[in-house]
């Protein structure tokens, strides 16, 4: 499933003329992407206006626009079944782990690759996105790096935009950063999973005695292990039992895992 992909100038004036946070105002188009904090400007603001295109599964009739706010930037460009189209958001916790560690580890691993190899590189993630009817679907994107002339950042060419629900059923964000050589093809160069920050209101000892307990250590052996009386390993179990209203290890286990708090 492709995208619709704007070229290099589209995609710069867009910029200029929707981002009001980037551009501060200034009319002078020039001016604005001359300035030495343009690409700065962009990774600290908006990290999602540094895709190319806005997302569109052609087989799925589905769509998702990168800007958020519009639907212009790609309309000219649908067939002419367009209104069949239906919209999908960016799932909020992906959305935020992908502004906070995914785009800011590309930056770092992209930056210093000079423009010229930057066609030898490029990535595949996966993201959450949510239904009108409020349902969510994960998606696989992929595609490669340019950088424009106007800005050190490197700007993403997403080609592809699947559908994965079927293959990928956890809630991590899977990153990984391809390189091509002659003799060996795209080989992997970076690759991190992110995962979503859980907080749990059972204390970090008491995790620590259910995580002992999911590998399959006694109560004695936990006592050992951790220096404690034996006593003081029962009350612990019994207490995160009551705070979790479950009734025996087994269920406690099960209730911590399902939470991701282990």
């Amino acid at each position: 499933m492709h995208t619709i992909m704007k070229s290099e100038n589209n995609v710069l004036d867009y910029l200029y003329k929707n981002d009001e946070s980037i551009r501060k105002k200034t009319d002078d188009k020039k001016a604005f992407f001359g300035r030495k904090d343009f690409g700065a400007a962009l990774q600290v603001n908006n990290p999602l206006f540094l895709f190319g295109c806005c997302l569109i599964d052609h087989s799925g009739k589905q769509f998702a626009c990168i800007h958020e706010h519009c639907h212009r930037c790609f309309i000219d460009d649908l067939p002419s079944e367009k209104q069949e189209f239906h919209a999908l958001q960016f799932h909020p916790e992906d959305r935020k782990l992908w502004r906070e560690e995914v785009f800011p580890d590309i930056l770092r691993f992209i930056n210093p690759i000079p423009a010229e190899q930057l066609p030898d590189y490029r990535l595949s993630f996966n993201h959450r996105f949510i239904h009108k009817n409020e349902s969510i679907s994960e998606f696989l994107l992929a595609g490669t790096f340019f950088r424009s002339e106007n800005s050190k950042s490197p700007i993403l060419n997403m080609k592809v935009f699947s559908e994965i629900g079927d293959i990928k059923t956890d809630d991590t964000i899977n990153l990984t950063i391809f390189r091509y050589s002659t003799d060996q093809g795209y080989q992997k160069v970076f690759t991190k999973v992110y995962a979503k920050t859980y907080h749990s209101f059972l204390s970090q000892r008491e995790l620590e005695i259910i995580k002992l307990c999911h590998e399959g250590l006694s109560s004695k052996m936990i006592a050992e292990k951790l220096k404690l009386s034996i006593h003081t390993v029962k009350n612990h179990k019994r207490n995160c039992m009551e705070k979790t209203q479950t009734h025996n290890i087994s269920e406690l286990i099960h209730h911590c895992i399902h939470n991701h708090w282990l």
